[in-house]
């Protein structure tokens, strides 16, 4: 069997509002610069000659398998992860190959949506299909671009779902969720209905201070510094997201309360979409309450449950010291 192509379409969510912001060569330069940084975290992944060996040290190797292209095309990635088609695998090992490759693109994206969040308060939404795709340059064609880009339309709100040939795919599916347990010991797919990518896990895991998953113990155990450098990179991630979250939010109501039908449309449009990202949000902060987000009474009906308001950040460094993390690094936070 051979290994599955993945097809990722991505739409960066607000992007049009920073476009809009362009009013001289100053602007236009700046946003051009924060697109070209994004560029290049991707360029990193597919030349970087040192990423490359590590992989080629590890127990799966991405490259030796897989032809990683992309192309930004305005306000939208695509990116193509090409198998290797001299290589035949049992059934077992290509479906686990595959997973693996989805696996890593899940960690890859995650990266861009906080950079995203943490440099201009915006999300993105996306959809990804096994179906081929071809790129050259800043053209992409085939059958997965149309695939991703149509469950991309079906996400609704800021996430990255599966394509239904994804979804559907049951020993696909069964492959990645024993990856990711056996990984991780927590499933990387969430399904409302829709399947998604949890790009919020690793947090989770990461700072539940009563977590017994081995995967955290593991780490912890065997390099605590680096586990407490993880601790503070996962509150600094979730504080961006609570603030680009925050941000879109206080936007929405601008739009509500301009009494235009169209800004009233829209209002009513971001509100899901906000809602949604906020309680899945929350999810993560079970132990830090001070970065959950409490929504503003305007902003949600009365019939929905209100969110515990956030403290002050004092509150997260005391957390912190609990957990034993250098003062020096909390000077970071």
């Amino acid at each position: 069997m051979k290994l599955l192509h993945w097809t990722v379409f991505i739409d960066l969510l607000g992007y049009q509002d920073l476009n809009g912001d362009v009013q001289d060569i100053e602007s236009a330069k700046e946003l051009i610069g924060f697109m070209n940084s994004n560029k290049q975290i991707f360029e990193d992944q597919t030349k970087n000659e040192q990423v490359k060996e590590m992989y080629a040290k590890s127990s799966y190797n991405l490259y030796e398998h897989y032809e990683i292209s992309f192309a930004f095309i305005s306000d939208s990635l695509i990116i193509s992860y090409t198998p290797n088609l001299d290589k035949d695998f049992s059934e077992e090992i290509a479906l686990m190959h595959s997973a693996n490759s989805l696996l890593i693109i899940l960690q890859r994206l995650r990266l861009l949506i906080y950079k995203c969040a943490h440099e201009k308060k915006i999300f993105l939404r996306g959809g990804i299909s096994n179906d081929y795709s071809y790129i050259h340059g800043n053209f992409a064609v085939g059958k997965g671009v149309g695939s991703a880009y149509v469950a991309e339309t079906h996400a609704k709100y800021p996430r990255v779902i599966l394509a239904e040939d994804v979804a559907s795919n049951t020993k696909l599916m069964n492959a990645i969720d024993s990856l990711s347990m056996r990984m991780y010991n927590v499933s990387l797919i969430k399904d409302d209905g829709k399947k998604y990518l949890d790009f919020n896990c690793f947090g989770r895991i990461t700072l539940d201070a009563k977590s017994n998953n081995e995967f955290v113990i593991k780490k912890a155990t065997s390099s605590p510094t680096n586990y407490k450098e993880s601790i503070l990179h996962e509150l600094g991630v979730l504080k961006g997201y609570k603030d680009a979250i925050e941000f879109q939010i206080r936007k929405a109501l601008v739009l509500k309360g301009s009494m235009d039908p169209d800004g009233i449309k829209l209002y009513n449009s971001l509100k899901d979409k906000y809602i949604w990202l906020t309680n899945y949000h929350n999810e993560s902060c079970i132990s830090f309450s001070d970065l959950r987000i409490a929504l503003p009474g305007s902003f949600i009906s009365k019939d929905l449950s209100a969110f515990q308001i956030f403290k002050d950040v004092s509150r997260i460094i005391s957390k912190a010291k609990e957990l034993c993390i250098d003062d020096e690094l909390l000077k970071q936070l």
